[in-house]
């Protein structure tokens, strides 16, 4: 299915249900594009760089490379062939940045456990629908690579930020074991029982250092409660047609800890 397709289905992906973990006025105004999301350049970079690791066809399609003699757009020329070139509605990507995609994309395809698993020739960027699957919610996911009964999902880090304990920090802080739990029991409405999930993380930046992780039963047992929880109030607030924040009943005491 197209990219563009998926997102345009209304159910519910496990990124919007994580902003039920901040309140439920942060869902609610997310999910009704109240805020608009903002990309970074280093998650620019990396959502090119999924685009070029799983879905080549579609690279080729949507992007188009900037030679290096038109890269400083404060020239005439440039600006033309920046203007041309954006015409055609595609997104431009400077040579030095292709570059960079291509040495991640090396790295990645040798990485432990993707390299055999791309040998397979396995599925990319699979969305997965489950009508109802919790207290009458629609949800969907979109997995980046499937290998039988094996996930692999690529994530792009800064520098410095890839090696196990700061993305063991990020997997909580971002709440990537929730995609995980959640990804594991949309595939398995649909058929497919997950046996093994990788991540496999790499920095944006030269020398473009990367990981190769497994989640720990920890970090899934608190993802399962976690979920359950952002389940239930999500439940509630449709039930009920409210959007509260972070205090909705009554002032909370600050304890002497928190300063």
């Amino acid at each position: 299915m197209p990219e563009a397709e998926y997102r345009s289905d209304p159910a519910l992906s496990t990124s919007e249900l994580k902003y039920m973990a901040v309140s439920p006025l942060e869902f609610h105004a997310y999910r009704t594009k109240q805020v608009a999301f903002e990309r970074s350049e280093s998650m620019r970079l990396g959502t090119l760089f999924h685009l070029y690791a799983l879905q080549r066809d579609e690279w080729d399609k949507q992007v188009i490379t900037c030679p290096d003699e038109f890269a400083n757009r404060r020239l005439k020329a440039s600006r033309e062939w920046w203007a041309k070139a954006q015409e055609g509605g595609k997104e431009v990507v400077k040579d030095v940045e292709l570059q960079a995609i291509q040495r991640m994309f090396a790295i990645y395809t040798g990485m432990p456990g993707v390299r055999d698993s791309l040998l397979r020739n396995p599925q990319t960027e699979v969305s997965v629908f489950a009508k109802g699957m919790v207290k009458n919610i629609d949800v969907k996911c979109r997995v980046d690579l499937l290998d039988g009964d094996t996930v692999i999902d690529i994530k792009t880090t800064a520098k410095g930020m890839g090696d196990r304990d700061s993305f063991r920090r990020s997997l909580r802080q971002r709440k990537y074991h929730w995609q995980q739990y959640n990804y594991t029991r949309i595939l398995k409405e649909a058929g497919i029982e997950v046996k093994q999930w990788i991540w496999a993380v790499i920095e944006t930046s030269p020398p473009y250092n990367h990981g190769v992780y497994i989640t720990t039963g920890e970090d899934l047992k608190n993802a399962e409660a976690e979920v359950a929880n952002a389940y239930r109030n999500l439940a509630s607030c449709l039930r009920l047609g409210a959007w509260p924040s972070y205090t909705p009943t009554q002032p909370e005491l600050l304890s002497k800890v928190d300063f």
